[in-house]
């Protein structure tokens, strides 16, 4: 996972501007950060391996802070160079008038539970379970040519514990995680990953009824649990293992089986099936 990804002369403007302007502001004052959510699905699938997921005009970065006052001065440094504008979400600036940033912090400002408490009033919480081990193991991605900018985006491992995680902290809200997921599972061997199915996890292909998707889905969970660490792997799992057990209500199915574009033949309907089946074969390569 460290190895380059080039992907300059395939940004388009906005965001090329975007990246250099947080890739400075966070660099002057000794922030870490990284792309995260949809941007980092885009970046790996549409730009990198040609592989067209649903489009999203948002753009969304983790930043590693030690505190709130951290975080503020790296939003008021943003403000301060009129490239961006408050909102009227705490994590979401918007950048020339026309991209929605939403700047989500992990590190010291989380407390003992991996949970962050927005001020002032601190009723909005949200987990930050995986994100360390996310940024971590995050893929470096040249952004422009000349002059060179290079900047960190989640790997595809990395993305699934977050949208995993982002799911089950607000089930009813965050469908979206639920759709990422379902095409990652679908598309993971697609990003770069055949070769190393049959060179590396030849028992994976070696087995009784080989499915090419089902087998991308077990080597995802393989992947995912190298760079998880063992709280965030536990979280995985309990929440996995409730989805695909038969007493589950299967809330992280439902939404992976709305949009069009997936390997599977959804007229067939047999889609929720074959999600329940890739979900546990995610789950048993975590396992392995």
């Amino acid at each position: 996972m460290s190895n380059l990804l080039d992907l300059s002369g395939k940004i388009d403007p906005l965001s090329a501007a975007l990246f250099t302007s947080v890739s400075e502001t966070a660099g002057s004052l000794g922030i870490a950060f990284f792309v995260v959510g949809a941007t980092a699905r885009d970046m790996i699938f549409e730009l990198g391996f040609e592989r067209r997921s649903r489009r999203t005009l948002d753009r969304d970065f983790g930043v590693r802070v030690e505190s709130w006052a951290e975080f503020q001065k790296l939003k008021d440094s943003l403000l301060t160079s009129r490239l961006f504008r408050e909102t009227k979400e705490a994590q979401r600036l918007r950048f020339q008038g026309k991209l929605d940033v939403d700047f989500l912090p992990f590190g010291g400002v989380a407390d003992n539970r991996r949970e962050i408490r927005w001020p002032p009033d601190e009723d909005i919480v949200m987990s930050t379970v995986g994100f360390e081990d996310a940024y971590r193991t995050a893929q470096r991605v040249r952004v422009k040519a000349n002059p060179p900018l290079d900047i960190l985006v989640a790997s595809l491992p990395g993305l699934t514990i977050l949208k995993v995680i982002s799911w089950a902290d607000r089930p009813h809200e965050r469908t979206r995680d639920a759709i990422d997921l379902a095409f990652i599972l679908d598309h993971y061997l697609d990003a770069g990953n055949n070769d190393r199915l049959y060179e590396e996890h030849i028992d994976l292909v070696d087995i009784e009824n080989f499915d090419y998707v089902r087998a991308g889905a077990r080597l995802l969970g393989r992947d995912l649990a190298k760079i998880a660490a063992p709280e965030t792997s536990s979280r995985i799992r309990e929440i996995l293992a409730k989805e695909t057990s038969d007493e589950g209500r299967h809330s992280l199915l439902i939404p992976g089986m709305m949009p069009r574009g997936s390997v599977f033949d959804e007229e067939s309907g047999n889609r929720f099936n074959q999600l329940l089946t890739l979900l546990l074969a995610l789950l048993r390569g975590i396992d392995d």
